[in-house]
């Protein structure tokens, strides 16, 4: 079918644009010489790109459906709900894309990147960092544990998200024990080193839920349901080993609450934004 042009129920049709496939921007002069806007889809069309709802309100011209002033949003609305959902589609299936060749050993770190430095002791009587694999650490500081990612181990294979939640020391982000959940998570899907830190994926999955809510509704909303993370129903922050250790050698429950609330103290200033709760 052929742009709209001459008459409508508007006026003589002076331009048509095609904004949308099958979907046009009309201005037409009517018998007074007064310009009006309006939308026009083919009604053969229809079906394939509006709502039954948005066909039922549009005003019948022949082959056409004509939106005025006062529908012409609705064609509009839902031409960018399809817009944003068809993004969505294509940002979901770009990460399952990366996923897939960094599993598959396509991108190696330290070709890619060179040999990540490691990071610097935070106080000259702390042990010196434990490496994980290129870029990828545990570090004392103040007689505390963290989880030490370098930049550019973060930027090129974490969400923003995850970004946020880590404190910045040089090159490095360092979470605490609690907060490592959201780098582990991510990291372990790539790295088998990371993977093998985890010695309990329910309580990891669990400590997501349950302190990370807002990271886990942003990442769900960008994957397809089997990707999601499932809530589960777990003991939350038993997930590594020196956790377990920590918690073997801990006998009151009130020594636990402080140093939970110690270890959640210092986990970045912009996780505060992102839905941590301790």
């Amino acid at each position: 079918m052929n742009h709209p042009s001459g008459e409508s129920i508007w006026g003589n049709i002076n331009t048509a644009l095609e904004i949308a496939l099958n979907i046009y921007v009309i201005v037409a002069k009517d018998e007074n010489g007064i310009e009006r806007e309006g939308i026009m889809v083919p009604k053969d069309k229809a079906k394939e790109i509006l709502s039954d709802k948005a066909i039922s309100m549009a005003e019948q011209d022949g082959d056409w459906l004509c939106y005025g002033e006062d529908t012409k949003d609705i064609p509009m609305y839902e031409m960018l709900q399809r817009r944003v959902a068809a993004c969505k589609r294509m940002e979901a299936k770009a990460m399952e894309m990366m996923e897939e060749i960094r599993r598959d050993g396509k991108l190696r770190l330290t070709d890619y990147f060179g040999e990540c430095a490691p990071p610097t002791q935070q106080e000259k009587d702390s042990p010196p960092p434990v490496p994980v694999r290129n870029g990828i650490y545990f570090v004392q500081s103040g007689g505390q544990d963290f989880f030490a990612v370098h930049e550019a181990v973060a930027d090129n294979f974490m969400s923003d998200m995850a970004v946020a939640f880590g404190n910045r020391q040089g090159e490095y982000l360092l979470y605490d024990l609690t907060t490592a959940a959201i780098p582990l998570f991510e990291l372990s899907q790539i790295y088998e080193e990371v993977g093998d830190l985890i010695v309990s994926e329910d309580s990891l999955l669990s400590t997501l839920n349950t302190n990370f809510k807002t990271y886990v509704l942003y990442y769900n909303d960008l994957l397809q349901e089997e990707a999601k993370i499932p809530p589960v129903s777990a003991p939350v922050s038993l997930f590594l080993q020196k956790q377990l250790d920590r918690s073997a050698n801990e006998p009151e429950p009130s020594d636990c609450k402080d140093d939970a609330a110690r270890e959640s103290h210092d986990h970045g200033e912009e996780a505060e934004d992102f839905g941590y709760e301790p």
